[in-house]
């Protein structure tokens, strides 16, 4: 009984060996094709802005945003950077919009 049991599990693990050898392989992420593909997929884009002045900053801000909406991004978010109680610019993140004006 035991050599046909492990007959069985044998051929089980050759035949599901053989299927599994027809699907292609999965890409590594750290492989050139697959952040191709990620690029290509992306549907948000989060740059930083650096400026020290305010004024300038929102300045630069509007700016950006014209620039990206051309390109067909919409403003999704706005995180204000701050370090050791100056302000250092924004964080923007954008969404690629389905439509292209």
């Amino acid at each position: 009984m035991k050599p046909l049991l492990l007959t069985f599990a044998l051929l089980f693990f050759v035949v599901s060996g053989v299927h599994a050898a027809s699907e292609p392989a999965p890409l590594l992420p750290e492989s050139l094709a697959a952040r191709d593909q990620l690029a290509a997929n992306q549907k948000t884009t989060t740059i930083f802005l650096k400026e020290n002045d305010p004024v300038k900053a929102t300045e630069l801000l509007n700016t950006t945003n014209e620039e990206y909406n051309k390109q067909g991004w919409t403003l999704f978010g706005v995180l204000t950077f701050i370090r050791d109680e100056d302000f250092q610019g924004f964080f923007v993140t954008y969404q690629k919009n389905l439509v292209i004006n």
